[in-house]
């Protein structure tokens, strides 16, 4: 029931109370009415936060702050008090929390890819193996995210690992191991299954997969047209498996 209906009922009840021969003005029974109707405010105190889920939210929004700001100025471009500042906080509070730019990319990376490892696990299920690649390719070009910040953002990480003395280049590989490591299994079991063609080097095939990705969101995203990817991500998905898959293997990813 919305406030306004919760005041006038306590009005009309309040008038029935007084009888029709008092004269009192509804304005005034009605600003009494809310005041009833109004909720009460809790009177038990709130709990304070503890300095752990204090020192969590501050890492929560600080990541956030640096996501966003990577996905526009690169790794070089930005610094711990900047990200401090869009976080809502001092300009130390970045490296108060962190204590160095190298601390802080390293949990900057580990978000990302736990970010897009989770969107993998929320998909649709799929069997393991060539279904599986498949199904990665989707969940790439399927986010819903319409400025695909956290894409741009590790894309522009792995720009910069070409830099010399790149700062970027052990951090970004080492997480980067875990999902090619996932696709060299996934193409290994296809293989197994007879749905991986037997001449495919499974290491080269995995790269491929992230590379065939990797780059096309690059070039979609330098021409503003990462939608029309979106939209026509069967298309690359199809590219993918006539890439690896046996005529068997085609008809197995087609009926699932």
């Amino acid at each position: 029931m919305g406030k306004g209906r919760a005041a006038q009922d306590a009005a009309q009840a309040a008038l029935r109370e007084i009888g029709e021969d008092n004269t009192v003005s509804l304005a005034k029974l009605v600003s009494e009415a809310r005041v009833r109707a109004a909720p009460k405010k809790s009177s038990a105190p709130r709990r304070r936060r503890t300095q752990e889920e204090r020192r969590s939210e501050s890492e929560e929004r600080l990541l956030a702050a640096a996501i966003d700001l990577l996905s526009r100025k690169g790794w070089v471009g930005m610094t711990l008090a900047e990200i401090g500042e869009a976080a809502g906080y001092s300009r130390g509070q970045a490296t108060h929390q962190f204590g160095n730019k190298g601390a802080l990319l390293r949990a900057l990376v580990s978000r990302m890819y736990q970010s897009f490892t989770e969107k993998i696990q929320e998909a649709p299920p799929s069997t393991r193996g060539l279904h599986a690649v498949l199904s990665y390719v989707r969940v790439y070009f399927g986010r819903t995210d319409a400025e695909w910040v956290n894409t741009r953002a590790n894309l522009l990480l792995l720009a910069e690992t070409l830099l010399d003395d790149s700062e970027t280049l052990d951090i970004v590989h080492e997480s980067s191991r875990p999902i090619v490591a996932w696709l060299e299994d996934n193409l290994r079991i296809g293989l197994a299954k007879g749905e991986v063609r037997p001449d495919v080097d499974i290491k080269l095939g995995a790269e491929f997969v992230v590379g065939v990705t990797r780059g096309l969101a690059q070039m979609r995203l330098a021409q503003g047209r990462m939608t029309d990817l979106r939209k026509n991500k069967e298309q690359v998905v199809s590219v993918v498996e006539q890439a690896f898959a046996t005529p068997s293997g085609r008809d197995g990813a087609r009926s699932s």
